[in-house]
């Protein structure tokens, strides 16, 4: 699941009272930060943009299912052969926009190193992070309150896959946990799996099953329909989606489809990035990096599986990150090359993008989060 994803479970309400929606903005440029701006969901404008945290380096963000809390995954600046991953959870104030640091328990290890992607459980018990330059995946349990418990539970993968320069070694790059919150779908690049770890009530992490991919496909992103019953993943290297079937008992996966993400004429050299699922289970999107476009897909609610109905470009180089604002009304393209996010309206009827003539400039845009101004 990806950072919209996690964002739908906390801002999911009747769209004609959405008129504005808080994005919080993760760049780590030079200097790190996270910036904030207000996007008007009737128009797609952005308003001014500020700085809500500085002197903060994150990739990917979450939010918590219930409480307004912001959870940036972190690489910190530590002793040699000390591990860098961290968490770092923020109070926001839906009104202002503006974080503060929550206080006690407000950072925690991962007790790894590379940080990458970050999901906060559906029951807001537990974090999940995985690391692309490091071993594996990390679970943190909450609070009460959203702060962090300074214990972890590792899992460390294993494996390799068909790409000698891509796949020597794993690397995990995409967290999904599922409703019920007892499983984590991690996509992993390196080794062409996706590894179900069982989640306990402790945020303990226990092995449960994988999905072998297509020999060097090199699974990036996975995130869950709205129904739980279907996952999707985006594969960075053969630029493709998979629809799996997910039994929510066992914690198991079953390919059912997989469909290109490019135009069956483009010879160019492309790699994908994101997912984002319309909040009403009806279209996904994913983005392509070289082709720099969103393909749009169609969801058959009957089977979960994908027909594509568009390639539209996003208006800038390398959209490493896209997403659907909870109304479902807006998409962004945040083109990290280009420094700027794109907003594009959603057709309700097709799933289909228009551009909305709205671009906000900012430093290498790599993961937004939405959050209704209250």
């Amino acid at each position: 699941m990806t950072c919209v994803a996690a964002t739908m479970l906390l801002t999911c309400f009747d769209s004609a009272q959405a008129e504005k929606q808080w994005l919080f903005i993760a760049s780590p440029a030079k200097p790190a930060v996270i910036y904030r701006c207000l996007l008007d969901t009737e128009t797609g404008e952005f308003g001014e943009l500020q700085v809500a945290e500085d002197n903060i380096s994150t990739g990917f963000m979450a939010l918590h299912p219930t409480q307004n809390k912001l959870y940036a995954g972190t690489r910190e600046k530590v002793a040699k052969g000390m591990p860098n991953g961290f968490v770092q959870v923020f109070d926001i104030d839906t009104k202002q926009g503006k974080l503060s640091a929550l206080g006690s328990y407000r950072k925690a290890s991962t007790g790894d190193s590379g940080t990458t992607h970050i999901e906060v459980s559906p029951t807001g018990y537990s974090v999940l992070v995985c690391h692309y330059g490091g071993e594996g995946t990390s679970a943190i349990p909450v609070g009460e309150n959203g702060g962090l418990i300074d214990t972890v539970s590792k899992i460390k993968h294993t494996g390799s896959g068909a790409d000698p320069r891509r796949q020597k070694r794993p690397h995990p790059h995409g967290v999904a946990i599922s409703q019920n919150g007892n499983f984590v779908c991690v996509a992993d690049l390196g080794n062409d799996h996706i590894e179900v770890f069982r989640i306990s009530a402790k945020a303990e992490l226990s092995k449960c099953s994988r999905w072998q991919s297509a020999p060097g496909a090199g699974p990036r992103h996975v995130s869950f329909h709205p129904n739980g019953k279907w996952l999707y993943c985006i594969n960075e290297l053969d630029n493709t989606l998979v629809t799996l079937d997910f039994d929510a008992k066992n914690g198991t996966l079953k390919e059912t489809q997989t469909v290109d993400t490019l135009p069956d004429d483009y010879r160019g050299v492309s790699y994908t990035a994101e997912i984002a699922i319309h909040p009403n289970g009806k279209f996904l999107y994913g983005s392509n990096r070289g082709h720099n476009s969103t393909v749009v897909c169609r969801i058959n609610q009957n089977n979960g599986k994908l027909k594509v109905v568009q390639h539209e470009p996003t208006q800038g180089d390398h959209p490493r990150f896209v997403g659907i604002d909870p109304t479902g009304k807006i998409y962004l393209a945040a083109n990290m090359n280009d420094n700027n996010v794109v907003s594009f309206f959603v057709d309700q009827k097709t799933g289909k993008l228009k551009p909305t003539g709205n671009i906000l400039k900012v430093a290498r845009p790599m993961c937004i989060l939405f959050v209704r101004q209250k």
